[in-house]
């Protein structure tokens, strides 16, 4: 190494070292806010929710009751920092709300959000639909179940044979009956196979971009994966952005989320990989 190159690369290691040295600044926090409602959509309180980002726990707030005058029952406060570290978000960073009822029973549609700009408030209505009952499922799946069974007359709550159990498949149709509530399709329907793409194609103007459709459920988190098709078989599956807009260069996301609206068909869309891959939903 000659003497230039040897203090070149001093100055570069002591670069290195400054911006390794460099501390994590506290930034403005992101405020979560908005209502947390049971399954009929009623505000709960004495009840509190969590954000962890990676397992560990970064806030919590406790849920009251909705006033008069106002729209939200909870908020909390999310730490941000300039760079990444365990006790604070940083942008972009994948986050996820717990609903702890005070009976140690979760919401089963915990939402997944991506932390925002510092200083942003985010209002998000949060479903508790895991209740407290001995089936360790949600009270509205049993309310689902009690509907059906009342009006086809059936004779014992789960039927005979246990066909309406939340693990078992009444239609046959590869998911059970539990998952396809979740997945916002009929349990009892073989023709509403549960959570599936239901048309996949190119964007006409940009054949680059592929449209994937898909009928939603209600207060749920969704995610795309993909995987290649290969000589030795389908390859594991990997989680891939997505856009929720169909303009080239449209910002990506990692989740779709859905609130409490009456579901419909609606679209991701995702850049083309390949000649032969194989491209899934997954329900968070």
């Amino acid at each position: 190494m000659t003497w230039r190159n040897a203090i070149g690369a001093a100055v570069v290691c002591a670069a290195a070292a400054v911006e390794a040295a460099t501390p994590s600044v506290a930034l403005p926090p992101f405020i979560i806010t908005g209502r947390v409602i049971d399954y009929l959509g009623a505000g709960l309180s004495s009840a509190e929710v969590r954000v962890r980002k990676d397992g560990v726990l970064l806030a919590r707030g406790s849920v009251g009751d909705i006033g008069a005058d106002s729209s939200a029952n909870y908020a909390v406060t999310v730490p941000m920092a300039s760079t990444q570290i365990a006790t604070a978000a940083s942008q972009g960073d994948t986050l996820v709300l717990e609903i702890d009822s005070g009976a140690g029973s979760f919401s089963s549609t915990n939402a997944v959000v991506e932390a925002a700009n510092p200083g942003r408030t985010l209002k998000l209505d949060l479903r508790a639909a895991s209740c407290t009952n001995q089936y360790g499922v949600a009270d509205e799946y049993l309310a689902v179940l009690r509907d059906y069974v009342a009006a086809e007359g059936i004779t014992g709550f789960f039927g005979a044979d246990g066909a309406y159990l939340p693990d078992t498949d009444f239609d046959g149709d590869g998911v059970s009956n539990y998952d396809e509530y979740l997945a916002g399709s009929d349990p009892f329907n073989a023709e509403d196979a549960g959570l599936r793409i239901l048309s996949w194609k190119a964007v006409p103007e940009n054949p680059d971009v592929m449209e994937a459709t898909f009928l939603p459920g209600r207060s749920r988190a969704y995610s795309a994966e993909r995987a290649e098709s290969s000589a030795d078989g389908l390859r594991a599956f990997e989680h891939r952005a997505h856009q929720q807009e169909k303009t080239p260069g449209a910002p990506a996301k990692n989740y779709f989320l859905t609130q409490d609206e009456d579901p419909e068909i609606r679209a991701i869309y995702l850049y083309k990989e390949g000649e032969g891959s194989l491209y899934r939903l997954r329900m968070e």
